[in-house]
């Protein structure tokens, strides 16, 4: 088949290979490698010249910083999480945030607190959500920096460090960390996330917030200057709390920022159902927030319009909505034109995919410092065609339900009682 496809790839003109392979190259080649090339020939002259690295910097900013834990039902992990947090930071307290647990996660954490300084331990008689539960701890707080870290993950050594140092910028609101699954090697499902998140977390929101672009902050680590988080409020209760916050810090004029050496580890899906499951709740956001809440970012008449907050809008429109849905059109249309060279067809659009993907993990490899670990991830790049096409699939499943049914507001990740009471966007 190999010798046949070089033969029949060869006798195609070039314009016809590249309409074969141009959806690929509008949903990812476009967005994520012209992209990221960029910056990485922009930080590789900067090498050359002798610039600092990202990673060679040393922490000058030094402000005051409230971690807050608020979780569900996390007495397993709820112990090293704080572990991972206490005495990393001299200016440090922890706020841990009991949002209606009953397998006793609020005891464990009073038992840390007994022994560690500076660490408050906060109990909701009645589950609220997330939103509900950061909000509640923010009045026990007069910290300059207010950073969320997820019940289930842990920090590295210098994460605080690394993630408060942007905040030295009064523009900056809000910095992203990066997200590393802890259970990378446990099988195919979660290999195949770790390169995803490398490639998508530790590079992609780099490359987005070196263009001012970077409209998400992780809610598994994330740090906010608690002045904004004031005069917005707080968080909005309702579901993917963590994007709208930044959308609307975004639209008060500040920047976001990202910070990838500021990494937390955390748990990722050990299966492939419960993985689609999390990715079609993570894609309802596209259309909840920049389609309806947050659809003002590209209003020219607004007293808080940018240029970089309309090309995020169009970024999201384009890629994840119109130019998706039109590859969901012209899939079955050439298959159904070529069908007697479809294998051939799919062939290509394979290696294609696969040149991508390998160019990717190239600037992964630049950038990280753990090659090793990263190298070895690297190993399923055979299969990350199949693997995206499996996310596109669970992402063209969230948007369309939610354009239809507004399906986030049905979610259980709210209680019913809060997003009952929610206006649904």
């Amino acid at each position: 088949m190999f010798a046949g496809w070089i033969q029949w790839l060869s006798s195609q003109h070039p314009k016809d290979v590249a309409l074969l392979i141009l959806p690929l190259m509008l949903l990812d080649g476009v967005r994520y490698i012209g992209a990221t090339l960029a910056l990485w020939v922009w930080d590789f002259a900067r090498d050359l010249c002798g610039y600092p690295s990202d990673a060679a910097k040393e922490y000058e900013y030094c402000p005051s910083v409230c971690v807050v834990l608020a979780g569900l039902n996390e007495a397993d992990s709820i112990g090293q999480t704080l572990l991972s947090v206490w005495g990393t930071y001299p200016r440090l307290e922890i706020i841990v945030v009991d949002d209606g647990s009953s397998d006793g996660m609020a005891q464990v954490a009073e038992e840390f607190a007994a022994t560690h300084e500076n660490v408050l331990v906060l109990r909701k008689p009645h589950r609220g959500g997330k939103s509900s539960a950061l909000n509640f701890a923010l009045p026990f707080t007069q910290a300059d920096v207010i950073i969320c870290v997820d019940t289930d993950s842990h920090l590295a050594p210098c994460a605080i460090w690394e993630i408060v140092q942007p905040l030295a910028d009064e523009r900056v609101a809000g910095v992203s960390g990066t997200i590393i699954p802890r259970n990378g090697f446990t099988n195919l499902c979660t290999r195949l996330q770790a390169l995803e998140y490398l490639r998508n977390i530790f590079v992609g929101r780099r490359t987005a917030a070196w263009l001012g672009i970077l409209g998400i902050v992780s809610g598994a680590f994330g740090a906010f200057r608690r002045s904004s988080l004031a005069r917005l409020g707080g968080w909005d209760v309702g579901p993917g709390e963590d994007g709208d916050l930044v959308l609307r810090l975004r639209k008060q004029g500040f920047r976001i920022a990202f910070t990838p050496y500021a990494q937390c580890y955390t748990n990722t899906p050990t299966n492939f159902s419960w993985l689609f499951r999390q990715r079609r709740r993570w894609e309802w956001a596209v259309v909840t927030f920049e389609c309806r809440k947050h659809v003002d970012l590209g209003d020219p008449l607004s007293a808080t319009f940018s240029l970089t907050n309309l090309v995020l809008l169009l970024d999201r429109w384009l890629f994840s909505i119109v130019l998706m849905y039109s590859c969901l059109i012209f899939a079955p249309y050439l298959a159904w034109q070529r069908w007697s060279e479809l294998h051939y067809i799919l062939l290509t659009q394979y290696v294609a995919y696969l040149a991508i993907e390998t160019a990717q993990a190239c600037v992964v490899l630049y950038y990280s410092l753990d090659r090793w670990r990263d190298l070895k991830y690297c190993l399923v790049l055979p299969l990350m065609p199949f693997y995206a096409l499996f996310i596109k699939a669970a992402s063209a499943v969230a948007i369309t339900e939610e354009l239809i049914t507004r399906r986030s507001f049905q979610d259980n990740f709210v209680p019913s009682h809060v997003r009952d009471a929610t206006w649904h966007w």
